[in-house]
């Protein structure tokens, strides 16, 4: 049985599988009057579009593993974004859950950037070092969003939190920001955002 597979940008797309069979009966022998309902055919499963197109997305430079920046500031917990709406800010991708959010960050972008390019806030304090995160390990404080590896380094990190700022500031200015070339628009290595995510 071959597999047919696509990124599937958004619930209810379409997916077919097919399969050899012996049987020369083809799935158009048999009327499918619900489209979203599944038909079974001369062994081929069709599951129909909902709605929207399939859609394969190649998204480059995603920061805060395709978690929506601004939901963390207006809903106050870590919503993934969707890779059909996005905005490109300083290099880094960014994702939304809504068209809403996203024209929300375009009018001011800087207010939602993740703090040290999306690294996690607690390593960059205590070892100056860029480090993975957990989108959903995050405080907002004094209108900044800092994200951190877990939970446990989250609170660690909001322990002492102006301490903690003020050093991580400090090592973010010697590693940070300097890796972006504004006369190429690209980044040199290594990729200063936080690891890749969301829609690859």
């Amino acid at each position: 049985m071959t597999v047919l597979r696509n990124s599937l940008a958004a619930a209810g797309m379409a997916v077919l599988v097919t399969g050899t069979v012996p049987n020369t009966a083809s799935a158009s022998d048999t009327v499918i009057r619900n489209p979203l309902q599944i038909e079974r055919s001369a062994g081929t499963v069709i599951l129909a579009e909902n709605k929207t197109k399939l859609k394969k997305v190649r998204l480059n430079h995603v920061i805060l593993k395709g978690y929506d920046p601004v939901a963390y500031f207006n809903q106050g917990k870590a919503v993934m974004g969707n890779p059909l709406i996005t905005s490109t800010y300083n290099g880094a991708t960014y994702l939304f859950a809504s068209r809403e959010d996203k024209a929300e960050f375009d009018k001011r972008p800087a207010k939602f950037e993740p703090q040290y390019g999306g690294y996690c806030a607690y390593t960059m304090s205590k070892e100056g070092k860029r480090h993975d995160i957990d989108p959903k390990a995050f405080r907002i404080y004094k209108g900044k969003l800092y994200v951190c590896e877990t939970p446990g380094q989250l609170k660690d990190f909001s322990a002492n939190i102006d301490a903690n700022v003020a050093k991580a500031d400090q090592n973010w200015l010697k590693i940070g920001p300097r890796t972006y070339n504004t006369e190429t628009r690209s980044f040199e290595s290594p990729w200063p955002f936080g690891p890749e995510g969301g829609a690859q």
